[in-house]
């Protein structure tokens, strides 16, 4: 039974309250609810990890689900310490979430959230980069391949972007459940040291727009091909 399955398996158990079977795994939960101008978020995983605003907040102009989202731009964005929650190692994974691009990313280098910049102690990074969206990685800490491919998307519209690793050391990048690029490669992600920034903070400017409801499931690749994007908010539990 895949992931999906055992979600919407929960979902018609519980009398139409969700659940996640990989809520253990998620690392990273941001629902983004709040008010209008709210300057903190909070992460709802059980890493609980502190959020810190880099000038970024809370916005009720739009929304994917909830009360808000966060606006970003420049190089606003929201940033925690680093975590082994980020080090991937050789195993599966998932990043996900919902934005609302607001201003066409262009040619520039234009974050999702990463562990990135420079030249050394590389991560990963997702975002858009020259007309892609694209997962870039390192397994050295100075290397960088990426899996990726072209991508324009239309402004003022919410999209699901993911990308994820499954058992078979499939790299998938996903807009609204349609495989845009994939690679296969089981090596272990370089365990950088850099703190996660999520939007422009850091080392890159934002992609503009709207965030909401972002996850990152460490573990566990939620997809693995195809799909359709989720259509509720990301359980709690």
């Amino acid at each position: 039974m895949s992931v999906i399955q055992q979600v919407l398996l929960a979902l018609n158990s519980s009398g139409g309250v969700a659940t996640d079977p990989s809520f253990a795994s998620v690392v990273l939960l941001l629902h983004f609810d709040g008010t209008n101008g709210q300057t903190t978020t909070v992460d709802s995983s059980t890493s609980a990890h502190a959020m810190t605003r880099v000038a970024s907040t809370l916005a009720t102009a739009q929304q994917k689900f909830g009360t808000a989202s966060t606006q970003i731009s420049g190089t606003d964005g929201w940033t925690a310490t680093d975590s082994a929650d980020w080090a991937f190692g050789s195993g599966a994974f998932t990043i996900e979430g919902f934005i609302y691009i607001d201003s066409a990313p262009g040619a520039s280098n234009r974050s999702f959230l990463h562990q990135w910049g420079g030249a050394s102690d590389l991560g990963w990074f997702f975002g858009m980069i020259g007309g892609s969206i694209a997962f870039y990685y390192s397994t050295t800490g100075t290397n960088n391949p990426n899996v990726g491919a072209a991508w324009t998307p239309t402004l003022n519209t919410w999209y699901h972007v993911c990308v994820d690793r499954d058992a078979s050391n499939v790299i998938r990048v996903y807009v609204d459940g349609v495989v845009k690029a994939n690679a296969t490669d089981g090596s272990a992600l370089f365990n950088s040291t850099r703190i996660l920034n999520f939007g422009g903070s850091g080392a890159f400017t934002a992609t503009s727009g709207y965030y909401d409801e972002w996850r990152i499931t460490k573990g566990v690749a939620r997809y693995g091909g195809a799909f359709t994007p989720p259509s509720a908010a990301f359980p709690n539990s």
